[in-house]
């Protein structure tokens, strides 16, 4: 890679990328000390250990429109989560007022993504106006659809429908804005709801015959590449920020960038580079780690339910939950759901991925 060097201007906007992602915060919270002495950033660790990559292959290809998507969805959230479909319909059909804005104007778009669209799929709101949006983006694959569900979640849950209503009711004239904002980053749980979903809409799948064993293999290997790129750009991140001022300034990144050179860590130097030209830095990939973790323990309880009634319980707590996100923190939002606190849930997972990993190797030696 070419050698970074580091200006006044470089170590501002440096600064000001570590700011809006709030790495320095979010270094205290992954190195402080749980109750058995390990840190959240050991525990990230372990979890890179656990997981083990293998090569995945792209989605098919499966044509889609805008009505074929919203059937799917209707279809997909009625039986599995029949409480929010009602919901879902009016946000499909553009007639949600959360998603609508003051002059009537609907904030839901289906678009045919262009060839090299860096764009996706996404719902969220845009500074302070007091809307949600949901861009759906297709490529014409299958991983569209669960995308669309994915997104549908978040849009059905009460962090993003808080900060509208609370935007709209002009409390302290928006002074509350930014802190509810970061109340939700701060709490990482944003991806907890959306992975969950996955899970169910690969049932739905199933069930109607355009998903296979394979497929559903397939999906896993994704997933555990992600939760692998995920863990060690934690790694990496954590690395550089706590050898870094807060706040960053000139000196203090030129002395990091010219030790790395000097040792020749490519791998780091290109992870400084990143941070230097991205907000989306560990802090806002952690949420993405647990949302992996929190969905395959769920998912795994789901699986083993002792009857129909025990499944359906837990597909309505899962609904009520939904309405509950803008009160929880990390280990409340997995003790609602789960019983257990995170570290105890991640612990649980790496056992379980560790087992898997095991079992491969025994049965590649043996073969």
């Amino acid at each position: 890679m070419a050698k970074i060097k580091v200006t006044e201007s470089y170590a501002k906007e440096f600064d000001k990328r570590c700011a809006v992602a709030d790495s320095h915060g979010f270094l205290g919270f992954i190195t402080k000390p749980m109750t058995s002495g390990k840190t959240m950033l050991d525990l990230m660790s372990k979890v890179g250990r656990a997981v083990e990559y293998m090569p995945s292959r792209e989605d098919r290809v499966f044509e889609l429109d805008e009505k074929k998507i919203s059937c799917y969805m209707n279809e997909f959230f009625s039986i599995y989560m029949p409480q929010k479909a009602s919901e879902v319909k009016q946000i499909l059909n553009k007639t949600h007022p959360l998603f609508t804005d003051s002059d009537g104007g609907s904030h839901v778009t289906f678009e045919r993504a262009q060839k090299n669209d860096p764009r996706t799929s996404s719902v969220g709101h845009t500074g302070r106006q007091s809307f949600l949006s949901l861009n759906v983006y297709t490529n014409n694959t299958i991983s569209d659809l669960r995308i669309t569900a994915h997104e549908l979640s978040h849009a059905l849950s009460a962090h993003h429908q808080y900060l509208v209503k609370t935007l709209r009711s002009n409390l302290k004239e928006h002074e509350d804005y930014k802190d509810i904002s970061r109340k939700f980053d701060r709490d990482c749980i944003g991806e907890i709801e959306s992975h969950i979903t996955e899970r169910l809409f690969n049932r739905f799948l199933v069930k109607k015959g355009l998903y296979s064993k394979d497929d559903l293999e397939n999906y896993e290997k994704q997933q555990q590449a992600s939760l692998l790129n995920e863990t060690n750009l934690i790694r990496e991140e954590q690395d550089i920020v706590r050898n870094l001022s807060c706040p960053v300034n000139y000196e203090s990144l030129r002395n990091l960038v010219k030790n790395l050179q000097k040792n020749g860590d490519k791998k780091l130097l290109a992870r400084v580079e990143t941070m230097h030209n991205s907000d989306k830095k560990s802090s806002y990939m952690f949420r993405y780690v647990v949302g992996r973790i929190v969905a395959d323990q769920w998912n795994k309880k789901f699986d083993n339910a002792p009857n129909k009634k025990a499944k359906t319980e837990m597909l309505d707590k899962f609904q009520q939950y939904l309405d509950k996100t803008h009160e929880l923190d990390l280990d409340g939002a997995c003790k609602y759901l789960l019983g257990k606190n995170f570290t105890a849930i991640a612990e649980d997972y790496i056992k379980d991925k560790t087992k898997e990993k095991d079992k491969r190797h025994s049965a590649g030696a043996t073969a």
